[in-house]
């Protein structure tokens, strides 16, 4: 895919990706004075966002706030040899629901904003959507995510306390915060790989990385857990990609499951080989179709459709100020403001093209 470009296309090509750092390791042997420049920009973002995340864990620690840490720091302890093979510019964090406000209040005594400002009603009302929380240091400026609520970590509620239950503890820049299991991380991986069309290199190298470090016990459970929580086309589709693109061997189950004729389907519509540096990045009703029929029910399907069409956003949120109290009637709202948005002409444009 990657060897008839020159040297600074195939950096431009490894950014648009997020693989430089895997690209300066196959290329260590050839000097590149560009990509020598972006490595050691990207492990000095590193080491500002781990040291980053030591202290907010001593700002949540303090306020007694569970939560954990999602892909950047957990994927690279956890999916690779080295921990700077894996890049990445800001924070996932998730916390349960009831634990929002109190994260929130603790880290905004620690200087901490959200991005943008949201009045309370605002807040309340995305809170209430599940919508996760944007802040910023004023001194630091990167991004902290935190999403909240069982769905934001899981496909269900049981598969949620699964998670839960099941986490372990990484050490970061002197401080230990905890994360999904690596099982619990691919399944996740290949959910949020769907979500996004899979159109960036290195969703997939996490998912190769996860599971070659996994133990034949634990590929077992995971193959188990992906039946559980009706997801097997989606742990299929990570896995083929795998080993379409890392070369990665499966065999048993696995294979199978990587083979399936509908796993080939959607993992040809993928289409890796064809994004370049400049590819722009999947439109909403591209990824939203593709998301649901990498699906395994017809309920999931109809499930993330009504999801769409009745779940407000933030834009519905801020275009239609309807007090907290008055939240259910975003469920007409939103509806009522796709018939006038571009995703539905889009989406019918897209939905004709076949």
């Amino acid at each position: 895919m990657l060897g008839a470009v020159v040297p600074d296309d195939l950096l431009a090509l490894a950014e648009r990706h997020r693989v430089v750092p895997l690209l300066a390791a196959g290329a260590s042997a050839v000097p590149h004075e560009p990509l020598r420049r972006r490595m050691l920009a990207l492990a000095q973002l590193t080491v500002r966002l781990e040291r980053e995340l030591a202290e907010i864990a001593a700002c949540l620690s303090a306020a007694r706030v569970e939560f954990l840490v999602l892909k950047g720091p957990a994927m690279a302890r956890q999916a690779y040899p080295v921990s700077e093979w894996r890049a990445y510019d800001d924070l996932d964090l998730w916390v349960a629901t009831r634990d929002l406000d109190a994260a929130l209040a603790a880290l905004a005594a620690a200087g901490y904003c959200r991005m943008p400002p949201l009045d309370a009603r605002t807040a309340a009302c995305a809170r209430r959507a599940g919508i996760e929380a944007a802040l910023a240091h004023p001194d630091r400026g990167r991004l902290i995510e935190m999403s909240h609520g069982d769905r934001a970590l899981a496909p269900t509620a049981r598969a949620a306390k699964e998670v839960r239950s099941g986490t372990v503890q990484l050490e970061v820049a002197g401080a230990w915060v905890r994360a999904p299991a690596p099982r619990h991380a691919l399944l996740l991986a290949c959910a949020h790989g769907a979500h996004h069309c899979w159109d960036r290199l290195g969703w997939v190298a996490d998912v190769a990385g996860l599971w070659m470090r996994l133990s034949s016990a634990d590929r077992e459970e995971t193959l188990a857990m992906a039946s559980r929580w009706r997801m097997e086309t989606i742990l299929g589709l990570g896995l083929r990609l795998a080993v379409d693109h890392f070369g990665v061997q499966l065999n048993g189950p696995a294979a199978a499951l990587a083979n399936a004729a509908r796993v080939r389907e959607l993992a040809a519509r993928v289409g890796l080989e064809q994004i370049g540096a400049d590819s722009a990045r999947a439109a909403m009703p591209e990824r939203l179709r593709f998301e649901r029929d990498a699906l395994d029910s017809v309920f999931q399907r109809a499930q993330i459709m009504a999801g769409w069409i009745f779940h407000p956003t933030m834009g519905d949120i801020d275009a239609v100020p309807l007090p907290r109290a008055l939240y259910p009637l975003y469920a007409v709202v939103r509806p009522l403001r796709l018939l006038r948005h571009p995703w539905w002409r889009d989406w019918r444009a897209f939905v004709a093209r076949g």
